[in-house]
């Protein structure tokens, strides 16, 4: 039998680190979130929820593969 090339496709979503923009506060989120994720020490939101993939507000640090 032959091995065949498998190809995996890649999630169109992942988890990124996301800086609030008035505390510097960094949180850790998924880009398809389902609901409004505020900051943790301020309560500004973060990210709100658009039915597909979220709108992020605060700042993207960093994108965790």
């Amino acid at each position: 039998m032959k091995k065949h090339n498998i190809m995996i496709p890649k999630p169109r979503s992942n988890f990124v680190k996301i800086e609030c923009e008035n505390c510097q506060n960094t949180v850790i989120l998924y880009t398809y979130s389902t609901k409004i994720i505020t900051c943790q020490s301020c309560n500004t939101e973060l990210v709100v929820n658009t039915g597909g993939q979220a709108q992020i507000l605060g700042k993207i640090i960093e994108t965790m593969d």
